[in-house]
């Protein structure tokens, strides 16, 4: 910090106390084996499965996909021509082959060979394509957030446990291995009680705020767009809605819906949340990308739950590097983008100095105070205790998206039950929507649980 100001660490590492050190231990965090496509699998072992959506993400968890063991991408199904181009060179160049594509996506449903399908598609088409591989026998992966509305989270919940089939939702926090030991270390008392949790995150480049190039050549002989925009309004042809769909209310729910969905996963996981918040209340605004879009640029939601308080704040004007941070009655946790590291800082709450209220005594009172303070709390000669911070880090390579993704193939194989199941998914969801509720009414948001809606 410039001038006389002094930075937060080094405020706690005086907060330490005198005569105390604050040194900081290093550990490596441990991954589960996981393997590569490579690794021999029997046959009765291999899941079959079909992707649907290859998107900007959804290329992503295809790539993903294939490069593990012992699953097979079988099938591939997208709107847009182009992408199933995109998906058999994804395929081909993973394990030599190619794969049928279509534009149906029942095709995939209803293919006897395909056990659990895959779907990254906009968010208005979740609750759908959720719902009809359950209803279809099929297992399914469903990117983030789980829903559109609200009402969509408890049909998905209620044909999950109709069907008795596994749903997971695609926000990797719930498998991060730095989130896990973030919630070990709650359990433990490592920082007391948690007060206040807070998520932050920037970015500032077009790319960053879903400015996003429509691919050369779209048009409705190669896209089909009637379908793409499925139970939201019907409109002419717009590439830019195709392209940048997370910027308008038909299709996505802006930056919660594509951030803070990951950040409230990461705390729900921490914390062990079990519910949507009693109350959320947004402020923010478009301040830079004023492009023709629906939602803010920035937003910051402070959440209220039974015993702590929630503090999210997402940009899209200012880069800011990702942390997830837990305040505690004993210290602070932080939680770094992925790949990078979990910090504790510890603090004693305890003053270690006489309180600065001393200044509004007179002289000698004062110094009476001091004297008598001192003598009380300054530790002996020879007595200085080392105050012990933790910093954890993640193994090379350590990918949560990809283990987030094998926790699925492997509840598909085993029946085991998902890490991020229809209820986890929903409350995360609500979360979103209370944020998005609460900016466009200019209220609280609050939740009626008993209703199952959101009021203001």
């Amino acid at each position: 910090m410039a001038g006389d100001g002094i930075s937060r660490r080094d405020f706690i590492r005086g907060s330490a106390g005198a005569g105390a050190a604050l040194v900081s231990r290093s550990f490596s965090l441990e991954a589960q084996p996981i393997g590569d496509a490579n690794q021999s699998v029997g046959p009765s072992d291999r899941i079959r499965f079909g992707m649907i959506g290859i998107g900007m993400e959804g290329s992503g968890v295809l790539t993903t996909c294939v490069g593990l063991p012992g699953v097979e991408c079988v099938a591939a199904c997208d709107l847009w021509d182009g992408r199933h181009t995109l998906a058999n060179e994804i395929i081909s160049g993973a394990t030599g082959k190619t794969v049928p594509t279509t534009r149906r996506y029942q095709d995939l449903l209803d293919n006897k060979e395909i056990d659990c399908v895959v779907a990254a598609v906009p968010d208005h088409w979740h609750k759908k394509i959720i719902v009809d591989a359950c209803d279809a026998g099929k297992d399914v992966y469903c990117e983030k957030p789980m829903t559109h509305t609200v009402e969509e989270g408890f049909e998905i919940i209620n044909a999950a446990q109709r069907t008795n089939r596994i749903v997971q939702i695609g926000s990797q926090r719930r498998s991060s291995i730095g989130f896990a030991k973030a919630q070990e270390l709650v359990a433990q008392g490592a920082i007391g009680d948690v007060c206040l949790a807070e998520g932050i995150l920037g970015r500032n480049d077009p790319c960053g705020a879903w400015v996003y190039p429509p691919p050369p050549g779209l048009s409705p002989e190669n896209l089909d767009w009637d379908t793409w925009l499925g139970d939201a309004p019907k409109r002419p042809f717009d590439p830019i809605r195709f392209a940048r769909w997370r910027a308008f209310k038909d299709y996505g729910e802006g930056l919660p819906g594509d951030l803070y969905v990951h950040t409230l996963t990461g705390i729900y996981t921490a914390l062990n949340v079990t519910a949507p918040p009693e109350r959320a209340q947004t402020a923010g605004g478009l301040f830079q990308w004023k492009d023709g879009r629906e939602f803010p640029d920035l937003m910051t939601t402070l959440y209220d739950y039974p015993t702590f308080r929630v503090a999210v704040l997402m940009t899209q004007d200012t880069d800011e590097p990702e942390v997830t941070r837990f305040l505690g009655t004993r210290g602070i946790i932080d939680v770094y983008g992925e790949g990078e590291r979990v910090v504790v800082t510890p603090q004693d709450g305890k003053d270690h100095s006489p309180c600065y209220y001393t200044s509004s005594y007179p002289d000698a009172m004062r110094k009476a105070y001091d004297k008598q303070w001192h003598e009380k709390h300054d530790p002996k000669l020879g007595a200085s205790k080392l105050v012990e911070g933790e910093v954890y880090t993640y193994p090379p390579g350590y990918s949560e998206f990809r283990e987030h993704l094998w926790h699925f193939f492997q509840s598909v194989r085993t029946r085991s039950p998902s890490v991020e199941d229809a209820v986890f998914g929903n409350n995360t969801s609500l979360g979103c929507h209370m944020a998005n509720y609460s900016y466009f009414h200019k209220t609280a948001a609050v939740w009626d649980a008993s209703a199952k809606k959101i009021i203001g």
